[in-house]
């Protein structure tokens, strides 16, 4: 059986085949409104042309009342026209693409007002990360997974990129069956001790996972404290495909405004600042918050995007190094005895008191096995725990520091100096 994508989660399509009869219909009625404004009015203006018979009994044509009756009812663009007949049909909200249906704002996060089929940077809430990992697997599994298997035209390099997680997923998943399953292979004696290594195993993954996703959580907190630049400011991006089997279909991915140091979205940034009132909003507030400029810049643009750039590109290598170092200190502290105890808990209470007890029972966990990984169980595992945690600190505050390093600008004014003491002749 063909693996189909149009039969996976895809919002946008699923009306189209309901309101293009419709529209098409609701079109050929608004031209020929259009049509029958349009032939009075121009009869009109034709008559107003000629020289005018004097006769009492006719009234002489009024030409300003006929050309505004004419431009109240046309309709001034194409785009007003399709909008006018779509009206009366659907009440389309801001993600309506005429001719394609409902653009899709994703699986797990509403669309937004105002921006129709236009990028534009997301609201960013406390679970929008979390919203745009779940509709990135989600995609890679039910959408970009077939497109890709099928050679579809339309699968992109993002696409290919994105089905970079399914690997970490599966390895992390084989991994941990196989600690499980193999403790079953051992004799009575050795099953415990192979349980314990198992339930580690279990807790290194979890810990590699949330310890290095904080570790990249504090050098963009640090960054965006230091320099007022959100490294994790999302945006969406709305994407016509290629027609395939005679069907149109509209898509979203959604990207980070600074992904690209090379390429950052200033576009964006600039219409946000458009539609608040200030085209220069946000490069004005660094100037005036991180920068220390009492006075608005001439050019902010121009003197604060170097700046910007720069600071991506010595906090982008940081995260990269301090990342792996705060998921290597997971899995050291996930080693640990306490966290074998902490995996094998035994006991089975109510939900709500398994909820209630989960996180002062994890905190007093880590904490416990943290300071047992810094004390050591003899001088070199002593030695190696400690490397490793001053090294992870150590990296984290170099790391920020630098990228603060040369974020700043010349407040003062450049002087021309000229030597007197020289001759200067005239042309």
């Amino acid at each position: 059986m063909p693996i189909s994508v149009n039969q996976n989660l895809n919002r946008a399509q699923s009306f189209k085949s309901v309101l293009s009869p419709l529209n098409s219909a609701q079109l050929q009625a608004q031209n020929a409104t259009v049509q029958n404004n349009i032939q009075p009015a121009i009869q009109a203006q034709n008559n107003v042309s000629a020289p005018a018979m004097i006769n009492p009994g006719v009234q002489k044509p009024v030409p300003m009342q006929q050309n505004q009756g004419l431009q109240n009812n046309m309709v001034s663009t194409p785009n007003q026209a399709i909008a006018g007949q779509n009206s009366n049909i659907l009440k389309p909200n801001s993600a309506y693409m005429p001719g394609v249906g409902t653009v899709p704002s994703g699986y797990f996060i509403k669309s937004e007002e105002g921006h129709g089929n236009e990028d534009h940077i997301i609201k960013k809430t406390p679970l929008t990360g979390a919203k745009i990992m779940a509709d990135k697997i989600t995609k890679d599994i039910f959408v970009y997974a077939p497109k890709g298997m099928q050679g579809s035209k339309n699968s992109n390099f993002y696409e290919f990129l994105s089905l970079g997680i399914i690997p970490y997923i599966a390895g992390s998943a084989g991994l941990i069956a196989t600690s499980v399953a193999a403790s079953k292979f051992f004799n009575p004696n050795d099953t415990k001790a192979s349980r314990m290594m198992a339930k580690n195993t279990i807790a290194g993954v979890l810990l590699y996972a949330g310890m290095k996703w904080l570790g990249s959580k504090v050098i963009n907190a640090g960054t965006k404290a230091l320099t007022g630049v959100d490294m994790e400011m999302p945006y969406k991006k709305v994407i016509s495909e290629l027609p395939e089997n005679g069907q149109e279909k509209v898509v979203t991915e959604f990207h980070k405004v600074f992904e690209s140091v090379d390429f950052p979205r200033w576009d964006l940034i600039n219409k946000q600042g458009e539609e608040h009132g200030n085209r220069y909003e946000y490069y004005d507030n660094i100037a005036k918050d991180k920068l220390g400029c009492e006075e608005p810049l001439n050019a902010p643009d121009q003197v604060v995007q170097p700046l910007i750039k720069q600071a991506l590109t010595k906090a982008m290598a940081a995260k990269s190094i301090a990342s792996f170092l705060w998921a290597a200190t997971g899995v050291a502290i996930a080693a640990q005895k306490p966290f074998s105890e902490f995996m094998s808990y035994q006991q089975k209470p109510g939900v709500l008191k398994v909820v209630k007890d989960f996180v002062p029972k994890f905190t007093k966990t880590f904490a416990e096995s943290a300071k047992q990984l810094w004390k050591g169980s003899n001088t070199a595992s002593s030695v190696v725990g400690k490397t490793l945690i001053i090294a992870t600190g150590a990296v984290t505050a170099l790391g920020l520091a630098n990228v603060k390093r040369g974020y700043k600008i010349d407040k003062e004014p450049s002087k021309s100096k000229i030597d007197y003491t020289k001759d200067y002749m005239e042309n």
